[in-house]
């Protein structure tokens, strides 16, 4: 008997999959009605080791990913989707499947932080929108409070780093560009879709901060505040006016700007309708313009930057790998995960070492 089995695991493992109950129990040769049981923590008792050792085998999880004592999370404040395109629901399978990969990513985050200390050299305050005028303020604060100079800022992920934020990308559905959790035992931790172009994923970067700074429970107005706290942090209007009153404004300025100033062609016309630049009618002539070639959904690669890399997340999976000796099994056996699942999400190839001190990561 396995008195130490967690059924929420088994939920989060099929979830993660992308099964349903029906194709578990049919892989693993149980009666669905049975598994559901299981699943739900309905039976009178733990399941037979027997019985738990094929519903693994099925889904590729060692039977030990099942017996750990690990909470489950609900998910964060936002899935957040990009503001200049036209909103697609986020279907419940989606949902479920990112619910299941968010846990699974704590989960493994936590047993990756017991081997080294994350450490911040810049600050990441509670901030409140409202009180500080608006979230153009507090982008305003933020950028006077990390000192970024006038002009573009270099690389806003390594800032995030070096404030302590784990920047880790994923392979979130296509309609999902980003995440935030902060959870009271890790540090904060922003997960960005690896599939989306630089653009966008700079954009969610900067939204997805807007929401650790300003945002601890919902709001009506949160997503239209971490909007545009992205866009003031990544261009502010004070130093983009210049730009955009310096010629009549087409495709092709708004492409030259966006190479500069490292954020879409779609962002960079949204803060010119916003502030007067154009009217409606050159507004809208432009969107149209933009949706006629496909750029509300992708923006031309000839116009993209090159994308911005995390490093600390890196440089900790690093550690346990290199430093730290960890073959593919040891990772295997420390976060309860398949090999397969091992060299997939992280990329291990492995090598035999001598395991070594405690790092501190800064």
């Amino acid at each position: 008997m396995l008195e130490k089995f967690n059924n929420e695991l088994l939920l989060l493992a099929r979830q993660y999959r992308g099964w349903s109950q029906s194709e578990v129990a049919e892989r693993s040769g149980l009666d669905q009605g049975h598994y559901s049981k299981i699943e739900r923590g309905l039976l009178n008792a733990p399941p037979q080791p027997e019985t738990l050792g094929a519903i693994a085998s099925a889904l590729n999880f060692p039977v030990s990913f099942f017996l750990q004592n690990d909470e489950i999370s609900g998910l964060p404040l936002s899935v957040h989707e990009a503001a200049w395109r036209k909103k697609a629901s986020v279907g419940a399978t989606e949902l479920k499947k990112v619910h299941a990969e968010l846990n699974l990513r704590v989960m493994h985050i936590r047993r990756f932080l017991q081997a080294v200390d994350v450490k911040s050299e810049l600050p990441l305050p509670r901030l409140d929108a409202e009180d500080m005028g608006g979230a153009d303020k507090v982008a305003a604060f933020m950028r006077r409070a990390w000192m970024i100079p006038d002009g573009p800022v270099p690389n806003l992920t390594v800032l995030c780093e070096r404030a302590g934020i784990l920047v880790i990308h994923c392979k979130f559905a296509a309609n999902i560009d980003g995440v935030t959790m902060r959870l009271r035992d890790l540090p904060p931790l922003i997960f960005l879709n690896q599939s989306a172009p630089p653009d966008r994923m700079r954009h969610s970067l900067a939204h997805e901060l807007g929401h650790l700074l300003m945002h601890s429970i919902p709001t009506e107005n949160m997503e239209d505040e971490a909007d545009l706290f992205a866009g003031e942090l990544l261009a502010p209007i004070s130093q983009v006016r210049s730009d955009l009153i310096g010629g009549r404004i087409t495709l092709e300025r708004l492409a030259q700007l966006k190479l500069y100033w490292k954020i879409s062609m779609a962002s960079l016309l949204l803060k010119a309708g916003r502030n007067g630049f154009l009217n409606s009618n050159q507004s809208s002539y432009l969107w149209r313009q933009m949706s006629a070639r496909g750029w509300r959904t992708r923006e031309p690669d000839e116009t993209q930057f090159a994308i911005e890399k995390p490093q600390l997340y890196e440089q900790i999976l690093a550690l346990h790998e290199r430093e730290l000796g960890y073959a593919p099994s040891d990772f295997g056996s420390m976060l309860h995960f398949s090999i397969d699942d091992i060299r997939s999400v992280y990329g291990v190839t492995g090598r035999d070492g001598q395991r070594r001190q405690l790092r501190v990561v800064d």
